[in-house]
């Protein structure tokens, strides 16, 4: 690992130790289930033939309800200009991603849309779930709401350069040029939709949507750049991460130290590392009162992360401490009150003092809510404050 680098890891872990959210990481932190051998039911996961045939009935589904979903990109700089002092690359990237919106949506007067950044240990599935009644994208759409899901740079479709060549500004520098696209209709559609436009169309208002860190990245969007209308924080808050979650954090900070692993394939990029170590894990602290289906189609889709992502991650808690008070959009947050990984939403809440905020608390959601018995429940809560804000 180069000098530049080790010195960027080594900061997170000062930062770590220093941070407001970290209760104390030593060994007695270690969840139960992890020096006991406990372990959560796992049953196995689809098939590639079952995932393929889940996937043509999502489509169908779409289709019959006349929800458009069409593949899109958009070409970025790999630049850090927010407030929260990462380095980068600077280089030029894709961006792979949906959008899903009813056609009326799309041929309509002033159209609005919402992107959508996941969480470190998450990628665009997280929103596109081939389970029936758990694709977020599609019951959003049912409600009338047109959006942008990606996989941010480093992950799934997208680009994934050196893990060290990119950091938690850059995602929030992405996601501003990417809200810009979005306004001016400069992105590029990788498929014809059967219904709607078949060019890229421009967006009169633009939300911006993050869960988990990716909700870190929305808020630093927000104060840095601004140019949304409104903003949504899901499962994530700079002061209330738990002795589980830091554990994982701290694991796999170890691995960035040694220089992490190849992004997917030996012969990937480096610098990458999981943020759970193993299924086990990644039920364990994402899921509760999940059907097993559920976990069984998300499972599989777990992955490693860049290290330049988590590795600016804490130190940039400080920045958001300083300038979330200045987001004058409104803000929904979102939070499972059985979150393993995230408390303190109230809190976070507060830290928003020019903003008109709304706490929606799911109850019985784990991390990942919108994936629990009760996502109904949260679905007609987003859809209700968008259009209450007519976002």
């Amino acid at each position: 690992m180069s000098i530049i680098k080790r010195v960027a890891v080594l900061g997170a872990a000062a930062a770590l130790l220093a941070s407001p959210v970290l209760a104390a990481v030593t060994a007695a932190d270690t969840p139960a289930s992890a020096t006991t051998g406990a372990s959560v039911n796992v049953s196995a996961p689809p098939s590639p033939a079952e995932a393929e045939a889940a996937a043509k009935e999502t489509a169908a589904r779409l289709a019959a309800q006349h929800i458009v979903d069409v593949p899109v990109s958009f070409t970025v700089r790999n630049t850090n200009g927010s407030k929260t002092g990462c380095r980068t690359s600077g280089g030029t990237q894709r961006i792979s991603g949906h959008l899903t919106a009813p056609a009326s949506v799309l041929s309509g007067g002033k159209r609005a849309v919402t992107l959508y950044q996941h969480g470190i240990a998450a990628g665009e599935w997280y929103w596109r779930l081939d389970v029936p009644g758990y694709h977020y994208a599609e019951e959003l759409a049912k409600r009338g709401h047109a959006s942008v899901t990606i996989d941010r740079l480093g992950y799934g479709a997208s680009d994934r350069p050196d893990g060290f060549d990119t950091c938690i500004g850059a995602e929030a520098d992405i996601a501003h040029q990417i809200v810009q696209q979005l306004r001016t209709g400069s992105y590029a559609l990788e498929g014809k939709p059967a219904e709607g436009p078949e060019t890229a169309q421009g967006f009169d208002t633009v939300t911006l949507a993050g869960q988990s860190n990716g909700g870190q990245v929305a808020q630093i969007e927000a104060y840095s750049f601004g140019g949304i209308d409104g903003l949504m924080i899901m499962d994530w808050t700079d002061r209330g991460l738990t002795p589980e979650a830091n554990t994982r954090f701290f694991s796999a900070l170890q691995s960035c130290m040694a220089g992490g692993q190849p992004s997917r394939e030996p012969s990937d990029p480096s610098g990458y590392v999981y943020y759970d170590l193993g299924p086990d894990q990644f039920r364990r602290g994402n899921f509760h009162d999940t059907e097993e289906r559920v976990m069984d189609a998300a499972a599989p889709h777990q992955n490693r992360h860049p290290c330049g992502d988590m590795s600016s991650q804490l130190d940039s808690v400080f920045t958001d401490l300083e300038h979330l008070g200045s987001v004058k959009v409104p803000v929904l947050l979102v939070y499972g009150d059985e979150d393993a990984r995230v408390t303190g939403g109230a809190a976070h809440q507060r830290l928003f003092t020019g903003a008109q905020t709304e706490l929606v608390t799911i109850p019985g959601a784990g991390h990942y809510a919108t994936m629990a018995r009760s996502a109904p429940a949260t679905f007609d809560r987003i859809d209700t404050w968008l259009d209450a804000r007519g976002l």
